[in-house]
């Protein structure tokens, strides 16, 4: 009650606000434009996802510290994270130098890879966030268009030999002295419009170049163009993901598994995607709070923006990043969430580069090695062929749903997913939402006699196994093994026994189970999802005049999606709906239709 009275009586102000628990210490820093809506948010909404419960549940007093603006509000709250490390903020730990590709001020300018910037009149360019990009992109430049590249001084007397790259027709060799210092500045104009993306006028370039040459019969040198024209062309005939705008735009996407998060940048410079960069967080607040925090580091100090940042969402508090940055940087940036187009479909790669990069970390196992584990670890009669893994999916007892996955040798096998919608449950109760799914899932197997697994996973402990094993033992199944996984610690309950497997987070056979526990989650909670959407639909259609029973199943049994961009036109489609009916339901439909932000 006090800890309510307290929240009430925040400032309506810009400031950071720090959660402490019961020993006070400092558990989460945060930032808001208004502290008061910002932290009653966390507390007047049912907590119905575990991105927050979790934050409050370890949450005994809130403080808080009042700005004069948003920008001093983000600072104070990047340097208070940064003297306190509150564990439910996350830390950016990769700090290294990103390289650049230096076009040195030298007479014979050379191409060379650096991690320092200087001011020097050489040219830079990146920095690229991908080593191994930066050295293909050199060997691609060496390869086509005959630079220097060695350090050795021009000035020198001596007879100096040239290096096996004169010989191979990819070093001109200056040092010799025989070096056009005309032909070889052109060279280095068309190595910095290769490196710019202005594909279009260095083509053009090279073209007139070696129509010039073949002209003037100097044909061996207009073959040498003709064949740098040809490397070029089917070079960037392979080069995809490009526009002609030439436009400079960091894309973030974000993908979550159990409250393990990876942020995908795609780094798009003159209108080409030149780099990616990865970072895995352990947070337990959610994707926009992740993303949110993320970003204030990730442009704190080291990267300059570019002008245009992509993200998969927005909300109010990314406008005080937004306002940091012009008033850091002297420009304005643009930050948006695209709805449709080509930077839609840019930021939603970025979100499934994420979404891969956290499987491979998370779930990277031998489908063999681990079921040989598997069966040695939980003493099985023989190697567990068929796995079937149950999760559950509810809010407070509301659309509450089930799923089963089978694993068949170690992989998915999607076509034997089944879901359930709990029938016989009226409130929030993972063990019994557990055993009716299994009930009814194994009562099917016998009656049909199709196969049973050799091993039955489920999402929790004890509680859960127990659930489990009664159903299995009411069916007199109880010769098929079952356990537990619980998220805390990954620890793996067995019947009967009273202390858990515990095993390395490396170890092979966990992550197979956790693969399995995790792709059931994800299963139960995308039918859940539906279930809810559904249930809305169903429940706005009902307050509409003139739409009855039949209307609404013959609406929910069309294509039609029933999001935000529903349209009149495809309303009006459906037999039975007119322009007035298509009008009133695509009103309801938009009605409080955007998604709400913790």
């Amino acid at each position: 009650m006090v800890l309510k009275e307290k929240i009430i009586n925040i400032p309506k102000k810009p400031g950071v606000y720090l959660m402490k628990n019961r020993d006070n210490e400092i558990i989460y820093i945060g930032k808001a434009k208004d502290l008061n809506k910002r932290v009653s948010s966390y507390f007047q909404k049912k907590i119905n996802q575990k991105k927050t419960e979790a934050l409050i549940s370890h949450t005994s007093t809130v403080e808080t510290i009042i700005t004069d603006n948003e920008i001093e509000a983000l600072i104070l709250e990047s340097n208070l994270i940064r003297k306190h490390k509150p564990r439910f903020n996350i830390e950016l730990k990769d700090n290294n130098k990103y390289p650049y590709i230096k076009i040195t001020p030298e007479k014979y300018q050379r191409i060379v890879k650096t991690r320092i910037k200087k001011d020097d009149s050489a040219l830079y360019f990146g920095p690229y966030p991908n080593v191994k990009y930066i050295n293909r992109t050199i060997k691609t430049i060496i390869d086509i268009f005959p630079i220097r590249r060695c350090s050795r001084s021009l000035s020198s007397k001596k007879n100096i030999s040239p290096c096996i790259n004169y010989y191979l027709g990819k070093c001109l060799c200056p040092i010799q002295g025989k070096t056009d210092i005309g032909e070889y500045n052109e060279l280095v104009e068309q190595v910095i419009l290769f490196l710019k993306g202005q594909n279009t006028q260095l083509l053009t370039q090279i073209k007139r170049e070696m129509e010039k040459e073949a002209q003037n019969r100097k044909f061996e040198k207009a073959i040498q163009l003709r064949e740098r024209y040809t490397a070029l062309k089917t070079l960037l005939e392979d080069q995809k993901i490009t526009t002609v705008r030439g436009e400079n735009e960091d894309i973030f996407g974000i993908a979550n598994i159990n409250d393990n998060f990876n942020v995908t940048v795609l780094i798009k410079r003159e209108g080409k995607i030149i780099g990616k960069s990865d970072y895995t967080i352990k947070n337990r607040t959610g994707e926009e709070d992740v993303l949110e925090q993320f970003l204030d580091l990730y442009y704190e100090e080291s990267r300059q923006p570019p002008e245009t940042i992509l993200l998969p969402f927005v909300n109010e508090e990314l406008g005080t990043l937004k306002n940091y940055l012009k008033h850091k940087y002297r420009k304005t940036i643009s930050i948006i969430a695209p709805k449709k187009g080509l930077k839609k479909r840019l930021v939603s790669l970025a979100c499934k580069n994420a979404y891969q990069r956290l499987k491979e970390n998370l779930y990277q196992y031998n489908p063999p090695d681990a079921l040989l584990m598997l069966k040695k670890i939980l003493k099985l009669p023989h190697v567990p062929e068929y796995i079937e893994g149950f999760d559950t999916a509810t809010i407070l007892g509301n659309f509450s749903v089930a799923s089963m996955v089978r694993f068949q040798n170690g992989v998915p096998d999607k076509k034997n997913y089944r879901r359930f919608r709990i029938k016989y449950i009226g409130e929030q109760n993972d063990v019994e939402m557990i055993k009716e799914a299994v009930a009814r899932r194994y009562q099917r197997l016998l009656n049909t006699e199709k196969i049973l697994p050799d091993l039955i996973l489920v999402d929790g402990g004890k509680p859960q196994l127990n659930g489990a094993v009664e159903i299995l033992h009411n069916l007199s199944l109880l010769k098929i093994p079952v356990i537990g996984l619980a998220k805390k610690n990954e620890d793996i309950y067995t019947y009967g026994k009273k202390k858990p497997i515990k095993l390395e987070k490396g170890n092979d056979a966990l992550r197979l189970l956790m693969a399995i526990r995790n792709e059931a989650h994800r299963f139960a909670n995308t039918y859940h999802v539906k279930i809810r959407t559904k249930e809305g639909v169903i429940s706005k259609l009902k307050n509409i005049p003139g739409v009855g029973e039949i209307l609404i199943n013959k609406i929910l049994s069309s294509p039609i999606s029933f999001d935000k961009n529903i349209s009149i036109e495809n309303l009006k489609k459906i037999n039975g709906i007119g322009d007035k009916i298509a009008r009133q339901i695509h009103k309801a439909m938009r009605k409080n239709n955007s998604p709400s932000s913790d």
